[in-house]
C-alpha cells in the first residue's frame, strides 16, 4: 500500500506511523529499531527526517520581530544548517524560540550582559544564549538580588540539556535539529505532539531527500 507519509518509502504507512509514535514518547534511536524490527540506519534516516520537519516548522513560527540581527538561516538543501554552538533564547507569549547565532565569542557575550547594551545592538531581542561548547547559559536579565529569574527560559533550558547531555557528544552538524526538536517539545509539552506533527506530515510528506544524507 502507498506510503501517504513518505514518497517512495520502502516501510508501510503503518510502520511510519508506528515510528512517529516511539519519537513523539521520546525513546532513542536503539530503542525505537528494537521495538519496531527496522534497521538503526532506517529510524536514523527517518528520526532526521521527522527533526527536519519540526526544526522548518519552528522556524516558520518564530515571531520576526524577535529574531536578533546575527541569526543564521538554515538552507533549503539536505544538511544545509546552521554550524553554530551558540543559540540564543527568546520568549514570546509563554513561547521559547531559538536561533543560531553568529560572531560571537566569551567577550561579547560578557559585554551582552551589560545593562548598557540591554536596549541596543545584534541581540537586543534576545534574553539568554547557550554556548554548547560548555553547557553554559548566559542571561542578561538578572533580578535585584543577582540570581536570575525561573521562567520559560529557564524550563526550556533544564529540558534541552537534560535531553541533549544524554547523546554524550552531539555533533555540531545535527546540533541545530536536535535544539529545534527540544524547542517544539517543550512548547508543545500540554499538547498532543503525535497528533500535530502527524498533522504536519500529512500536509506536507516528509522530504525523501533526507534519506540520501
Amino acid at each position: 500500500m502507498k506510503n501517504k507519509m513518505l514518497k517512495g518509502a520502502h516501510l508501510s504507512e503503518r510502520k511510519s506511523r508506528e515510528i512517529v509514535n516511539l519519537f513523539c514518547e521520546d525513546l532513542t534511536a536503539t530503542q525505537i529499531a528494537e521495538i519496531t524490527g527496522v534497521s538503526r540506519v532506517t529510524i536514523n534516516a527517518y528520526l532526521k527526517m521527522i527533526r527536519t520537519k519540526l526544526a522548518h516548522h519552528c522556524d516558520s513560527t518564530f515571531p520576526t520581530h524577535q529574531l536578533p540581527e546575527n541569526y543564521l538561516l538554515s538552507g533549503q538543501q539536505p544538511g544545509d544548517f546552521p554550524k553554530t554552538t551558540y543559540y540564543g533564547f527568546t520568549r514570546w507569549n509563554g513561547l521559547v524560540y531559538s536561533a543560531g547565532l553568529s560572531d560571537l565569542d566569551r567577550d561579547s557575550l560578557v559585554q551582552w550582559q551589560q545593562p548598557a547594551h540591554a536596549e541596543a545592538g545584534p541581540m537586543a531581542t534576545i534574553h539568554a544564549v547557550a554556548d554548547f561548547s560548555n553547557w553554559r547559559l548566559y542571561r542578561r536579565d538578572a533580578g535585584s538580588n543577582g540570581r536570575h529569574f525561573s521562567d520559560e527560559i529557564s524550563g526550556f533550558w533544564g529540558l534541552t540539556r537534560n535531553r541533549l547531555l544524554k547523546f554524550r557528544g552531539l555533533n555540531r552538524n545535527t546540533l541545530y535539529l536536535h535544539i529545534k526538536e527540544c524547542e517544539y517539545r517543550y512548547n508543545n509539552r500540554n499538547g498532543n505532539m503525535e497528533m500535530s506533527l502527524l498533522q504536519m506530515i500529512n500536509k506536507t510528506p516528509l522530504q525523501t531527500l533526507q534519506l540520501q544524507s
